[in-house]
């Protein structure tokens, strides 16, 4: 009944530009915007540098935490439209048509456990929503997968990653994340809004495998370059 009642709240419309939507859309964009929606570049499986699909050899020299990393598409255009809105401008609404994208462009493990990548508690406050949270929700309605709350957690505050160097963010999230003993043995499905450098992903790898954690993947809307 959610998703009814939500439509009639809040009529089906496309995720970048808001041209309206046929109620049985089954993609949250418009046929334009739809069409501008690129794949995400080549990149390694598992630790997401750019490159021919891996595993890449720094991941076979030195393997990361982070056990896959899968994007619905690359980063810009009108999903890079979508997701600043979702983010900054207050449409938290954007996670339902967002999170069932996601969940049908990149299927999570099967039987996996979903965990949101936590936003900072400043950033958290002053939006009024955590976006990887609201995603990973609709993610879980979308596939039946459980979602684990509190499963991961940020033990300091960091700054934002905008504008730093891949070792600079890698710096900036190490040890920022501690996870819970309910991860243990399981399968994990991260979920976030958009991988970068990979660099907070695989600090929560790193914490959800300290915890006991068998696999972690990340799923993301998108890659940037």
């Amino acid at each position: 009944m959610i998703p009814a009642l939500l439509d009639l709240v809040f009529p089906p419309a496309c995720a970048a530009c808001g041209a309206g939507l046929a109620a049985s859309a089954g993609e949250p964009w418009c046929p334009d915007c739809g069409g501008a929606v690129d794949p995400p570049d080549p990149c390694c499986a598992r630790c997401g540098l750019p490159g021919p699909e891996g595993p890449c050899q720094a991941c076979l020299a030195d393997p990361p935490a982070l056990d896959g990393l899968r994007a619905a598409a690359a980063f810009g255009g009108p999903l890079a439209d979508a997701v600043h809105a979702f983010k900054y401008r207050d449409r938290p609404a954007l996670a339902r048509p967002l999170g069932r994208w996601l969940a049908a462009r990149v299927a999570p493990p099967p039987g996996a456990l979903l965990v949101a990548v936590p936003l900072a508690r400043g950033r958290r406050v002053a939006r009024g929503y955590d976006q990887a949270a609201l995603l990973a929700g609709w993610v879980g309605r979308a596939t039946g997968l459980p979602v684990l709350r509190g499963a991961l957690r940020r033990v300091r505050e960091t700054p934002p990653q905008v504008g730093r160097s891949r070792a600079e963010r890698a710096a900036n999230v190490a040890g920022a994340f501690a996870a819970g003993a309910g991860v243990r043995g399981r399968e994990i499905a991260l979920v976030d809004d958009v991988v970068t450098t990979g660099a907070t992903a695989e600090a929560c790898a790193r914490a959800l495998k300290a915890a006991g954690a068998a696999r972690v993947t990340l799923l993301a809307l998108g890659r940037a370059g």
